[in-house]
């Protein structure tokens, strides 16, 4: 699967058939009533986790209709900063966005708007790409909407404030590592260099 065999999805899914696989002829536990109960359980957290989704496109149409992505761009331009602090300000928006919108509808709303700004700037699309996921993965570990958490508390049975405490020295990591990419570029443009010189 890390090879790139197979997508996220049929990972799953293949990951599921094992575990029937096991369960039902190695181990020899599962049942047809083992079976509902996982069906049940797993339509009871898809169902939290959609519900959420479905709200923030709404979101997303909102923001969408009202130009904000664009306002925010050019406000952003208009500053005329160094690229340094450029990044840092596109990191604010990043993980302010992150916190309320899912990673790839967030994706959709900022790399049209955040990319040519950045590009004109002089800041590498793969530089400004490595930031973006980045950015968005810690906004999908904060609240209010927080997909990871959600589906970390229903699976753990926890409140969603244990998960993010949990998580928050992660985060924490996770923020470092941002930082860490914004001020130094050749952490990111390294490895790409070398592979298109081959």
């Amino acid at each position: 699967m890390v090879r790139g065999l197979a997508t996220a999805t049929e990972s799953a899914a293949i990951g599921v058939l094992c575990a029937i696989v096991l369960g039902a002829f190695f181990f020899r536990t599962l049942t047809f009533a083992g079976v509902a109960k996982c069906l049940r359980s797993a339509a009871r957290t898809s169902a939290t986790i959609m519900a959420i989704i479905a709200l923030s496109q709404v979101y997303i149409w909102m923001l969408a209709y009202e130009r904000v992505p664009e306002r925010m761009g050019v406000f952003v331009n208009s500053l005329e900063m160094s690229p340094i602090a450029l990044l840092l300000v596109v990191n604010l928006i990043i993980l302010l966005v992150g916190t309320f919108i899912d990673v790839s509808p967030a994706i959709l709303l900022l790399a049209p708007v955040l990319l040519p700004m950045l590009v004109e700037a002089g800041v590498s699309p793969v530089h400004f790409g490595v930031i973006l996921i980045s950015g968005l993965a810690v906004g999908a570990c904060t609240p209010p909407v927080g997909n990871c958490l959600n589906v970390c508390s229903v699976i753990a049975k926890l409140s969603i404030g244990e998960v993010f405490r949990g998580a928050m020295p992660f985060l924490a990591a996770n923020v470092a590592t941002l930082l860490l990419i914004s001020f130094f570029p050749e952490l990111v443009l390294w490895l790409p260099s070398v592979f298109m010189l081959t």
